[in-house]
């Protein structure tokens, strides 16, 4: 298997030590770096990048940024900088951050 694709989580499939757990107030997140995307066994891995999951409420919050042509051999160094973004804003940045992305399943 490749190293892009190696775990899964949800729909997400990501490389070793591509997800992070993040609390922002009363909601705990997970942030990683898909390879893929499995949707019931179709591996589609120019759908790939940063996701972030609700998982206190168990909901996609957006994916696909910092998407690359694919993700099946492991992430880029733009995903890897793009991750630390992510967990390292202050939390009301990364309030904002996902609820303004282009692929915010939370925009209003």
């Amino acid at each position: 298997m490749s190293t892009g694709i190696s775990n899964q989580i949800g729909n997400y499939m990501h490389a070793d030590g591509a997800v992070r757990r993040r609390t922002v107030g009363d909601t705990d997140y997970l942030i990683g770096i898909a390879g893929a995307y499995n949707a019931f066994g179709l591996i589609g891995p120019e759908h790939n990048g940063i996701f972030v999951l609700d998982d206190t409420h168990k909901r996609v919050v957006l994916d696909r940024d910092t998407e690359i042509s694919s993700g099946y051999h492991g992430p880029s160094q733009a995903q890897w900088d793009r991750l630390k973004e992510f967990m390292t804003c202050a939390p009301e940045d990364f309030v904002d951050l996902i609820n303004s992305h282009e692929r915010s399943r939370l925009a209003a």
